[in-house]
């Protein structure tokens, strides 16, 4: 009985450790980074999905924010944030000639591609 009362509770604290946040795509922070690079908006949106928020910022330009969308992965980052859960958010540029369509609206520069960690802290991505 005692042996079965203690299967049950590594049951439950197993179960209880996976309910965490989950990324919505299986593209880690720097998967995503190369796979949009040089990309329109209209070809991002295609390729990751509405985002949840299109932020107007400065000169008509656009944030676009997907929340809990990836994950940190790979050698550049500490251990301790590997498989963090963040928020990924691409500022596009709106170019003056063609404000109407989304299709001419390109990634603002080197730093247009990034994320914000999710609110807590031990979200992670299980592999």
């Amino acid at each position: 009985m005692r042996r079965l009362r203690t299967l049950l509770l590594l049951l439950v604290a197993t179960l209880a450790g996976c309910g965490g946040v989950r990324p919505r795509s299986d593209w880690s922070f720097d998967e995503i980074q190369r796979r949009v690079s040089g990309r329109s908006a209209e070809e991002v949106e295609k390729l990751l999905g509405e985002p949840d928020v299109r932020q107007p910022v400065l000169l008509g330009d656009e944030r676009w924010v997907w929340w809990n969308y990836t994950y940190l992965d790979g050698a550049d980052y500490p251990p301790e944030e590997r498989g963090r859960v963040v928020h990924l958010e691409i500022l596009f540029e709106r170019p003056d000639s063609e404000p109407g369509s989304r299709a001419a609206w390109k990634i603002s520069g080197p730093l247009g591609v990034s994320y914000m960690p999710a609110e807590r802290s031990e979200a992670k991505h299980g592999r």
